[in-house]
């Protein structure tokens, strides 16, 4: 996630030695130990009031008013019950791997979200103006809207290809 420019912070209520020693294993260099739920909430409103976005990862009660703070919240698979009943996003696992891979998805969701409009734009500012003055039949740009929605659903699918 550092690679590609996310600031990654650990706020934990562990102590001082075993935060360092997580936050050494994940290669954190911004970490805070011995927070309290509402330590971790305020710091998330800090950010916020700095215009960042926020996204919390979090597995415990402890985690949930800090969740319930973040612009997105994401509970792992063994959350707390009102972790997971916060959240936006629930890993079906525990593993930092699977948060990887929820944002690595949700990039190329985001990614096909954008070209879809973009065709779907495309199509209507092309296809409308031509029946309205008489260029091609209403069938004409009545298929092409149709056809506009299954190149939607057709690029939609190359999520999974992907």
């Amino acid at each position: 996630m550092q690679e590609k420019n996310i600031e990654v912070v650990m706020l934990t209520g562990d102590n001082e030695k075993v935060a360092s020693r997580i936050a050494k294993q994940l290669n954190i260099n911004k970490y805070f130990s011995t927070q309290t739920p509402i330590s971790k909430a305020n710091y998330i409103k800090e950010l916020k009031k700095q215009n960042k976005i926020v996204v919390m990862v979090g597995d415990g009660v402890n985690d949930s008013v800090a969740l319930s703070s973040a612009d997105v919240a994401i509970a792992m698979g063994n959350s707390a019950d009102v972790s997971l009943a916060i959240s936006d996003v629930v890993l079906l696992n525990s593993t930092l791997s699977s948060l990887q891979d929820a944002f690595l998805i949700s990039n190329k969701t985001y990614k096909f979200i954008k070209q879809n409009l973009g065709l779907s734009i495309l199509y209507n500012m092309v296809t409308i103006p031509l029946a309205m003055f008489g260029y091609v039949i209403p069938l004409v740009a009545a298929l092409s809207m149709s056809l506009s929605s299954l190149m939607v659903v057709l690029n939609s699918l190359r999520i999974k290809m992907k």
